[in-house]
This record gives C-alpha cells, sequence and structure tokens, in this order.
C-alpha cells in the first residue's frame, strides 16, 4: 500500500505540473513557462514506472492524485505568479 500512496503523490506533483504550465502558456508567463517543463518530464517518469509496476491498482491512486494536483494548481498559481513574476 505504501507504493500506491508513493503514486498518488508522484501523480498529484506531475497533474500539478502539467496544470500550472497550462496557466503559465495562457498567462504569458515566460519564465515560469521555461522552468516547469523539467517538473513534468519527472512526473511523467513516474508515471510510466507507476504503471509498469503495478498496471491497472494504479488507476485509482493516479486518478485522486490528478484531482489533488489540479486544484492545488488552480489555488496557487496566483500566488506563483506573485512570487515569480511574469517575466
Amino acid at each position: 500500500m505504501p507504493d500506491l500512496a508513493l503514486v498518488t503523490v508522484a501523480t498529484a506533483l506531475a497533474v500539478y505540473a502539467r496544470a500550472v504550465q497550462q496557466l503559465n502558456v495562457v498567462g504569458g508567463h515566460y519564465l515560469m513557462a521555461s522552468i516547469t517543463p523539467y517538473a513534468i518530464a519527472a512526473g511523467d517518469a513516474a508515471w510510466v514506472i507507476a504503471v509498469g509496476v503495478h498496471g491497472w491498482d494504479a488507476v485509482i491512486p493516479m486518478g485522486t492524485g490528478g484531482a489533488i494536483g489540479a486544484v492545488l494548481a488552480m489555488r496557487s498559481h496566483p500566488w506563483l505568479v506573485r512570487r515569480i513574476g511574469r517575466s
């Protein structure tokens, strides 16, 4: 079970990065848009590993992590823009 909890956290981080990137592109935040793909790449690698190890058992933890990551990105993006800036 701890492995599947890690899948949830990894997916939350991956979806968070993708959602933040979408908001960066739409908002014209060039600096943030140039940094975020590295987090996305790490998340993609974690997804491939999770599915390879857990198969279909990873679906629920990944879905849960996805929901958490999307909502956190929506809530935190304005703060990130204020902190890092529009450049």
